[in-house]
């Protein structure tokens, strides 16, 4: 009887490597968007600190210079939690590439898995039929000595 055929559990195993390589895909993309907004927030941070100490220089009302002031505490606060959220981002994507990996191997191991049982069956009915040809050799032999 022919062995269980791993067609199936390898259609399975490719769509939880897709499946897997997609998450990683997306978790690298959300990892890209914070690291441009933290850029952004860093250049905004940049051009507040210049035109504060430029106001400074030039002698500048006080309430102004304590509006930019305010604004460059609410930047900073804003580029920490970005930092924040941008590691927790690089441990996500950590994460799903160590999963695609997993996923990968499984696959391949699979895969092997299925190479050698079909190299096993193969040599089982050539096995098989070797036997029958002898068989039908001693068959034909016994026959024509008769």
């Amino acid at each position: 009887m022919k062995p269980f055929s791993l067609q199936n559990v390898l259609a399975y195993r490719k769509r939880l490597e897709n499946i897997a390589q997609h998450r990683f895909f997306e978790a690298k993309k959300a990892h890209r968007q914070v690291e441009q907004r933290l850029t952004e927030e860093n250049n905004v941070l940049v051009e507040l600190s210049l035109r504060s100490e430029r106001l400074q220089s030039e002698g500048v009302n006080i309430t102004e210079l304590i509006r930019y002031e305010e604004r460059i505490l609410q930047v900073k606060t804003n580029v920490k939690a970005i930092t924040k959220t941008l590691a927790e981002k690089a441990e996500i994507v950590s994460f799903e590439h160590q999963h695609l990996i997993n996923k990968a191997n499984e696959r391949q191991i699979m895969e092997r898995l299925k190479e050698r049982q079909n190299k096993a069956w193969f040599a089982f009915l050539n096995k098989k039929e070797t036997a029958m040809l002898d068989e039908i050799a001693i068959l034909h032999h016994d026959s024509e000595n008769k």
